[in-house]
Order: C-alpha cells, then structure tokens, then sequence
C-alpha cells in the first residue's frame, strides 16, 4: 500500500476537572489527512488545505510531521511520505487540532507500515504534541470518552474509553479571544502548589464525576464537572481565556448551571469554551435556545463567542481505519 486516507475527530480535553487525564472526542470538526508514500525521497512533507489561518509562529501538519519522523525513524524506515491536510473549518485553539494531525499521520503510517495497537497508536502520536501529552491525541483515536493513567508501578500510560450517554449533549464555543502565551506557556502558571484542601475537594469531584458518567447518570456528572479548582482559576487569573478573574469566570459558570442547567468548561487550554448539557431538556441543542444569553455574558467581558452544536463521537481515527481497511 502507498497512499492511505484517514479522518480524523477533533477533542475537547479536560473537561472540566480531568485536567491531562480526560478528553472527548468530537463529531465536528474534522480532519481528514492523505499519506503518500515516497519510496525514492527521504523527509515529511506537509501540505495543509484549511479555511483557517495559523496562529503566528505555528505552522498547520507540524505535529503530524513531527510525530511521523519519530516513528519512522524509530522503526528504522528509510522512506519519506507526504501529508495532505484538509478540513473546512478545524481552527487552532482548544479544539486538539495538533494531536488530529499527529493521530492522522501515525495512524496512516502504522496502516502501511506496522500495525499497532490503540495505546502504540496513542504514545507515538503524542511525539508531536508539547510534553507529549496524551489527552487529545486519545481520544482523536479513540473518540468516546477517554482517562489517562499512569502505572505507578511501571509509569507507562494506559488509555480507558467508554461510550457516553445518549442524552449527554455539547456545545463548541468558539471565542475571539487571542492568547497571548501558547499552551505551554500556560501551563507554567500551573506549577504552584496545590492547597491540600483543593486537592480534597477535586478529587472527591473526579471520582464522583467519573462514577455518575459511567453508569449512565448525566444529569450528576453536569452539576460536578464544571467545578474545577485547579487549572482554569489560575489560567483565567493571568488573563488565559479573557479580561475576567477566576472569580468572574465562576460566577458566569454557576449562573449558566443554576439558571440553565449547562455545564461550562473550557475546552483544553482555550480558548474556546465547552458546554455539556442534558439533551432531553435541551432537545434541540443549546445554540437557538440560550446562546444568545451566553454570549451576552461573554460579551459583557469583552469575548464574542459563537457557540456552535457538536456531538460526543463515538468512533475514532482507530476505528475509522479498522472499518475501512483490513486493519
């Protein structure tokens, strides 16, 4: 085989409380990547077809090239390929669009070259991502809902995914804020310490969050997962999602759940933001319901939001491979 076409899911890591730990996988956007095999030259190269312009300083298909180099170099093969890049609307910021473009390349290559099973697929894939994270490229290969652990006794990474239930809905919201510090530069507001009464209270949320959405219970897991006490206060404190606090930011999120019943996270490192809600209140979806009083708030702090339905996906980058070709 020389040429194989993948799509991709986007992601919505975090979510809330599961801070590098938990991340879904999204229906829209998506990312559609052609790998060709180049027999004769050696390299990557990466063309990209979007609608949306990177950020300054990136460059679209960079992680793809980078986690495909390490992998082919890993397996000892001498060969180049092309990476053709396509979505109509996957934007840079909070959506994992770098780990869809590692997962497409990795998985594409693993198709051709080697087999290899959902956590290979998954560690390779997060060469491409800064502190090769595994959040958003789980769940671009596995959709569903993922958790990330780490063996305590042998430190290497397990994946876990598990469907969602059906009346579990989301809502993108795709903001006008530009950040001025990249993911990595935000994550270094993270490295204080952790009150341990913070760390109680978070623990206790993770767990019964996590028990309430696997055993089908959505409208429990809505009123504990948009409580997050460790990343998204210090982020929005240093101004990572917008000109408002934390305390701010928590009000809007307590209102939006007492008033409406609406979970709202941010999505990864934003700055877009996330809304999970109850679809048998919401039959419709959120947008033409309350978006317009969402994005008042937001507007009263300076974001235009333009919140876009979604859903959870069900099937990822692995599965769309394994039904479309002998994998």
């Amino acid at each position: 085989m020389d040429k194989a076409k993948i799509i991709i899911p986007s992601s919505s890591a975090n979510v809330g409380l599961g801070f590098d730990i938990w991340c879904l996988g999204l229906e829209q956007p998506k990312l559609q990547v052609t790998y060709t095999r180049t027999k004769m030259g050696k390299g990557v190269e990466v063309e990209a077809r979007s609608p949306y312009q990177p950020p300054s300083g990136l460059s679209l298909g960079h992680s793809g090239k980078k986690a495909l180099e390490n992998y082919l170099e890993v397996l000892g093969i001498d060969e180049g390929a092309h990476l053709l890049y396509e979505d109509d609307g996957y934007p840079v910021g909070g959506l994992g669009r770098s780990g869809a473009e590692a997962v497409g390349a990795v998985m594409a290559a693993s198709l051709i070259y080697d087999k290899l099973s959902r956590d290979e697929i998954i560690v390779y894939s997060s060469k491409g991502e800064p502190g090769e994270h595994k959040d958003n490229v789980a769940a671009s290969t596995n959709g569903r809902f993922n958790i990330i652990a780490i063996s305590p006794l042998t430190g290497n990474p397990s994946v876990h995914f598990y469907d969602v239930p059906e009346n579990l809905g989301i809502a993108i919201g795709y903001s006008s804020h530009k950040k001025t510090k990249g993911t990595e530069g935000l994550r270094q507001v993270l490295k204080e310490p952790v009150h341990a009464e913070d760390f109680i209270i978070q623990g206790g949320l993770v767990s019964a969050a996590t028990a309430a959405l696997i055993s089908g219970n959505t409208n429990e897991f809505l009123g504990f997962v948009w409580g997050d006490k460790f990343h998204e206060p210090r982020r929005a404190d240093v101004g990572g999602y917008g000109n408002f606090t934390s305390s701010e930011f928590y009000e809007l999120k307590r209102k939006l759940f007492e008033e409406y019943h609406v979970a709202l996270n941010v999505s990864g490192a934003g700055p877009n933001m996330q809304f999970l809600y109850n679809k048998d209140e919401y039959v419709d979806g959120i947008p033409n319901v309350i978006s317009h009083t969402i994005s008042q708030l937001f507007n009263e702090m300076g974001i235009k939001l333009d919140i876009k339905e979604t859903g959870i996906a069900k099937t990822g980058a692995y599965d769309y491979t394994q039904q479309n070709y002998k994998f």
